[in-house]
């Protein structure tokens, strides 16, 4: 028996030598020094697929190639929960928890109270702040967030107070790495304003409203997206079928960032967004409000999600030339962010993480050509199959649905009545769903609020993305390459072009190699929080041991 023991472990131990590609470097004398690392750098990129780094990596010279080479590369990373969209995502991320534990199921959901369809990050109770002297519309904080992150913990639990940071596009994301407090959490309201909330900030600050005014949206009037790289240096078409055309523009570069009438408007900043400026000004923003972090005896935190690869990737999809060019000229911003810390705090002495929230589906229309099942559906197809199936159960003739967005499916407290003891109306709107032509499988919250064991994998990634009082009472899952969108592509399938995601750490106490380990984003938290000797309450993930120095 402790031959066996003793086997078995030096299996473990040689299994885990054996992923890496590259001997680790030897510790670092200014790293070695502390316990704790001076900077985490948690770096988001929205819609970001596992496979554009065996695609489209050949292209990247600077920040991304950096991460890939010299960091702690996870090529099998991907995410256990079924709805991958934004906000689930980068809580995930955010939290080391599931969504079953965080609570932040999707970018929105029908709030039964209400009878109104709320986003994960609402707060009516809460005041929106404009920086640059502007006017902000929108109420956000981290209320419906049901634990804390990794930077919660942090500045919890840390005996130096941490600097902490989080910048997005898109205040669901920088709300989801922070968590419920921080330094400055600032995102681009979609009117183009530079804004935060009074959760996290008490009022417009100097410094920040003057990089507003700076880095104004309407001072990138008149710009041209044209690709970075040669022509010939990008895979596939540029003007892939099923891709969806501008408001008034075209789907060929290069992209002129102007409007008819020569002003800027809102759908100037709607379009500008889908570029991959956005991301220039994000790093600008990273760089400023990071100014000193990671210079102190404590550890900072500073957390960026790239929004611009996901508004291109819904428009263009996977295989443009569009989101090649995103993904090249990231890479030149993540090395200029290196380059910058490097100096400021040194070479290997921060520690760097970087994923992504989701992948993106295939264009419909692309999958098709090549001959295989795929298609677009709609939720009014899916409400009408539905309703006429419970017409036999009816009592009042109504309809049975109280809010649907095609896969999600919430019904009348009337409908749910009979449904609570009608075994046979439940199966009649099951087998109505699956027998459409765009859906695979029907859950009941029932099936899905009893736990994760199962021999079904689709049903488990659906439990962890349960969560009660919020998910809806049938929850639908498409068929693979199926999509409810008129044109272009999205995400939040249980399917792995949506599951699958960079994961790369790098820097100080990370050891470089390939690691052909399982490994989730759900880990990243755990991992930052064991380095920075921070237990995370509530964590699902796991350190990533096999990829650290200590």
């Amino acid at each position: 028996m402790k031959f066996r023991l003793i086997t078995a472990l030096l299996l473990t131990g040689s299994l885990t030598l054996t992923a890496q590609t590259r001997p680790a470097p030897a510790p670092q004398k200014t790293a070695a020094a502390r316990t704790t690392p001076p900077l985490v750098v948690l770096l988001v990129v929205d819609q970001f697929r596992g496979d554009y780094v065996s695609w489209y990596g050949h292209q990247w010279t600077k920040g991304l190639r950096r991460l890939i080479d010299t960091g702690a590369y996870f090529p099998l990373a991907a995410y256990r929960h079924a709805v991958t969209l934004t906000c689930a995502g980068h809580s995930t991320i955010g939290t080391g928890a599931y969504p079953r534990t965080h609570g932040m199921i999707a970018n929105e959901w029908f709030d039964r109270e209400t009878k109104k369809r709320v986003t994960c990050t609402d707060d009516p109770s809460v005041t929106p702040i404009a920086f640059g002297g502007l006017t902000a519309k929108e109420h956000h904080s981290a209320r419906m967030l049901q634990t804390n992150t990794f930077a919660d913990e942090l500045r919890n639990q840390a005996s130096v107070a941490p600097h902490i940071a989080s910048v997005s596009l898109k205040a669901r994301s920088a709300i989801g790495m922070a968590g419920h407090s921080g330094d400055l959490l600032a995102w681009l309201e979609d009117t183009g304003v530079w804004a935060s909330s009074s959760a996290f900030v008490k009022g417009p600050r100097p410094d920040v409203d003057a990089f507003a005014t700076a880095h104004a949206v309407s001072k990138q009037y008149g710009r041209v997206w044209d690709r970075l790289l040669p022509p010939s240096a990008y895979l596939f078409n540029d003007d892939g079928v099923g891709e969806l055309k501008p408001d008034d523009g075209t789907i060929l570069f290069p992209h002129p960032q102007t409007r008819p009438g020569g002003a800027p408007d809102q759908l100037f900043v709607t379009n500008w967004e889908r570029t991959p400026f956005i991301d220039e000004m994000l790093t600008d923003m990273a760089l400023t409000f990071s100014e000193g972090y990671g210079t102190g005896t404590g550890t900072d935190v500073l957390a960026v999600s790239f929004s611009s690869l996901d508004y291109v990737g819904h428009r263009y999809g996977p295989k443009s030339h569009e989101v090649q060019d995103v993904l090249a000229r990231l890479d030149v911003q993540l090395g200029r962010l290196f380059d910058a810390l490097d100096k400021r705090v040194g070479a290997g002495r921060y520690v760097a993480v970087l994923s992504a929230d989701h992948g993106v589906a295939p264009i419909p229309e692309q999958v098709t050509a090549q001959g295989l099942d795929a298609g677009r559906f709609t939720a009014a197809s899916v409400n009408a199959r539905l309703t006429e199936a419970w017409k036999p159960f009816a009592t009042d003739g109504a309809s049975p649905i109280a809010n649907s967005n095609g896969t999600d499916i919430y019904f009348t407290p009337a409908a749910m009545a009979i449904l609570a003891t009608n075994a046979a109306a439940r199966r009649a709107l099951t087998d109505a769903a699956v027998s459409l032509p765009s859906i695979d499988k029907a859950y009941w919250a029932s099936d899905l609020d009893t736990g994760v064991a199962s021999d079904d994998p689709v049903r488990q990634s659906m439990a962890l993305s349960f969560y009660r009082g919020r998910s809806a009472d049938l929850q639908l899952v498409a068929k693979q390459h199926w999509m409810p969108t008129s044109g272009g592509t999205t995400h939040g399938t249980p399917y792995a072009y949506d599951q699958r995601v960079p994961l790369v750490l790098m820097g100080w106490g990370i050891k470089p190699g390939r690691y052909l380990t399982t490994a989730a984003p759900v880990d990243i938290a755990p991992t930052l929080a064991y380095m920075s000797h921070v237990n995370l309450p509530r964590a699902d993930g796991r350190v990533l041991a096999e990829a650290m120095l200590r």
